[in-house]
């Protein structure tokens, strides 16, 4: 019975190390990135496909109709928008212009267990409008891993206009698997699954609801999102509900490796699994080291550690979110014997 239990226990640590894995690093990098948006009328038929472990989606009959590009920045100095008074702590913008001229950035705080949205500026024929985000919105927590799940909540106004919104929701990680698009087959992507409320409303005008659900398939080899998909109906008082739907996908190089930071920062991370201590070799590049448990959850941090104790801790899954005398960080992924 012994002996059955250890094969049972081996075989699972092995496909829970098997799940990919994406950290703070791989999020929101600097760079342009390249979409296509499939038509409407291509996606009567559309579905979001199966959620669990180890499943396959296929998209690729689906083909572009429009391109999108964004850039990416990074704040302070990345661009000259991130100068902006109304989203001071902002530290990533991605920006993008459609093909009339009209212009789009969204404002970000990062950091290396989330991803908040500030808000966003768009500017059309020499017209600014703001949304601001009093209470900002959370989209992504690092590590991003297979299962895990939170709820949030958001506010804000949008000017001119006088549009209040306020909205809930969950997100979850649903599934991993293999993904293929029009550009190509694509193993170890995470699918993020995220389900909005969202109530906006103005003076003198009926008040809308929507509800959104939405999949980001994303792989710790690529920037950016591989494939997005949502579906969206909205209502409003005294009208008809009003249905939407849209897919888009890309296929972006990376700015980092999918194994180190930068160029030439390689590191060995020994034994694993363990019972007991963990060896980080380059140590002496290490600032500190912030232990998560599976879920994503942050329970312990070490400070300036080459070795580090585990043994006070559960058998496991874990992740180590460590960060560089520089300011990068990586996520690597222990098992606790």
């Amino acid at each position: 019975m012994k002996k059955l239990y250890s094969i049972l226990l081996i075989l699972i640590i092995a496909q829970m190390d098997a799940q990919p894995v994406v950290s703070a690093a791989h999020a929101v990098q600097p760079g342009s990135l390249t979409y296509y948006g499939v038509d409407f009328t291509q996606l009567s038929t559309l579905t979001p496909g199966p959620s669990g472990a180890n499943v396959s989606w296929d998209f690729s009959p689906y083909t572009s109709a429009n391109t999108n590009i964004q850039t990416r920045y990074d704040c302070p100095g990345g661009n000259t928008n991130c100068t902006d008074t109304n989203f001071s702590q902002a530290n990533k913008i991605i920006a993008s212009v459609a093909p009339g001229g009209s212009e789009r950035y969204v404002y970000f705080k990062y950091a290396n267990n989330e991803l908040l949205t500030l808000g966003a500026k768009s500017i059309d024929s020499g017209v600014t409008t703001y949304t601001i985000y009093t209470d900002p919105s959370m989209e992504l927590k690092f590590p991003v891993t297979y299962l895990q799940t939170f709820t949030d909540s958001w506010a804000g106004n949008s000017t001119p206009g006088s549009v209040a919104e306020t909205g809930t929701q969950t997100i979850t990680v649903d599934a991993y698997g293999t993904l293929k698009t029009a550009l190509g087959t694509f193993p170890n992507t995470l699918r993020v699954k995220v389900e909005k409320n969202i109530t906006s409303s103005t003076a003198s005008v009926p008040t809308s609801n929507t509800t959104f659900v939405g999949y980001s398939w994303i792989s710790s080899s690529y920037a950016g999102v591989l494939l997005t998909l949502g579906f969206s109906e909205t209502s409003i008082t005294g009208g008809p509900v009003i249905y939407s739907r849209y897919l888009s996908y890309g296929k972006n190089t990376l700015t980092l490796g999918t194994d180190d930071v930068t160029a030439g920062r390689k590191m060995d991370i020994y034994p694993n699994p363990s019972s007991d201590y963990v060896n980080i070799k380059n140590g002496e590049k290490i600032e500190k080291i912030e232990m998560n448990n599976a879920e994503g959850r942050k329970i312990s941090e070490f400070k300036k550690a080459d070795k580090i104790d585990i043994s006070g801790f559960p058998s496991g899954i874990y992740f180590l979110t460590i960060t560089f005398k520089d300011g990068k960080t990586d996520t690597k992924k222990i098992i606790r014997e």
